[in-house]
């Protein structure tokens, strides 16, 4: 009788513990997941990694990208933007980022790119990067200076 009552409580220890624990064993977890951790996106394009890459405009019309290029290589990298301008009109633009180097934009003092995707803030505009053995389509936010972390990029849209 003793033997049942320790098998009955163990057993029911058993499935309690594995009953409370059991989503532990199913759940995906979702910090594993790959995620841009900024409002701007990104991208890996080979060794080429695009970074925060974000479509800028102000109340006056200006506007610009803001992001940042990264070479994770040890060779130089020319890469390549083709996109769309607000107009309709196709436009390419060509950069080379040197050896374990990153190129700015907008960031450390440095010119946004003087780029008018067009669109209303909340938007998406997609740009196409491409490098000679690599390439990624990418879908970049419209932001205005709603965010307070942005208004100073803002205000530097009709300075360049």
């Amino acid at each position: 009788m003793l033997v049942r009552r320790a098998l009955l409580a163990s057993s029911i220890a058993i499935a309690a513990v594995i009953g409370t624990s059991g989503c532990n064993f199913t759940s995906p977890v979702s910090s594993l997941d790959y995620y841009a951790p900024s409002d701007g996106a990104q991208a890996d394009i080979g060794k080429l990694k695009a970074r925060n890459l974000i479509s800028l405009q102000d109340e006056q019309g200006n506007s610009g990208v803001v992001g940042a290029f990264a070479n994770s290589g040890s060779k130089d990298i020319t890469f390549a933007i083709k996109y769309t301008s607000a107009d309709g009109t196709p436009g390419y633009r060509e950069y080379t980022v040197g050896a374990y180097q990153v190129i700015n934009f907008g960031y450390q003092n440095t010119e946004p790119l003087d780029l008018n995707l067009g669109g209303l803030p909340g938007d998406i505009r997609t740009v196409l990067v491409y490098t000679d053995t690599d390439e990624a389509s990418i879908n970049v936010p419209v932001m205005d200076a709603t965010l307070v972390e942005y208004a100073d990029l803002v205000a530097k849209l009709g300075t360049n």
